[in-house]
């Protein structure tokens, strides 16, 4: 699969963390911000935050390439949400936050990749897994709004999701951790982080610089 159709948004490495200020928050109200891009930039976006990521990773012996979910559209991302805790609010905010995130990019992907949540652990593929209250957060760190969510190979760490020998994602799952029980996790947020598991390893502006999300995203 060549780059020219990956520009489609087929993706597949994520960063340890991110959730607060210039590294995820949103704009405070959940409303899409006016940073916008054109398609030469959209380009260049795409090849800082995915393409040449693992150029600098030698012991991979591969080129630079996107890392995507194998198999789609045909195969749909499951993405297991699990149901909150009776009388969880906060968790229960999460899951609807989820559900939302998932229909605004389906929305936009328009079929290309299509997102499939389920409320029963997947057995036998990969899938991302939604966890509450898991975000990793360093030793030591009081930025918790800046840790505010994050995706990676489970709940509580900080290790981004890897990829596998086919240009396809080997972590199973891939875990959206989404707050850590001192940080406010918006909307934006929530759909910033869904990026991460399709892909976007890196910030750039509109996503994660200034804003959580944006047109540009």
């Amino acid at each position: 699969m060549k780059f020219s159709f990956m520009t489609a948004t087929l993706f597949a490495v994520a960063l340890s963390a991110c959730g607060g200020g210039n590294s995820g928050s949103g704009n405070g109200n959940n409303q899409l911000t006016v940073t916008t891009a054109t398609d030469t930039e959209i380009i260049v976006n795409l090849k800082s935050s995915n393409i040449d990521f693992f150029s600098n990773f030698i012991s991979l012996q591969k080129p630079p390439g996107t890392w995507r979910w194998l198999s789609t559209p045909n195969r749909h991302v499951l993405v297991y949400i699990p149901a909150p805790t009776n009388g969880n609010t906060t968790e229960q905010d999460y899951a609807n936050k989820v559900n939302n995130a998932i229909v605004q990019i389906n929305t936009k992907l328009r079929n290309v990749l299509v997102l499939e949540p389920v409320s029963v652990k997947p057995a036998n593929e990969n899938f991302i897994q939604i966890s509450y209250g898991t975000s990793y957060v360093p030793p030591g760190t009081t930025n918790y709004q800046g840790y505010c969510a994050n995706v990676s190979e489970g709940p509580g760490i900080g290790n981004m999701i890897q990829p596998n020998g086919e240009y396809g994602i080997a972590s199973s799952p891939v875990f959206i951790n989404l707050g850590n029980g001192h940080c406010d996790v918006t909307q934006d947020i929530v759909t910033h982080e869904f990026g991460h598991a399709l892909g976007l390893a890196n910030h750039f502006k509109g996503f994660g610089t200034g804003d959580a999300i944006s047109p540009a995203f």
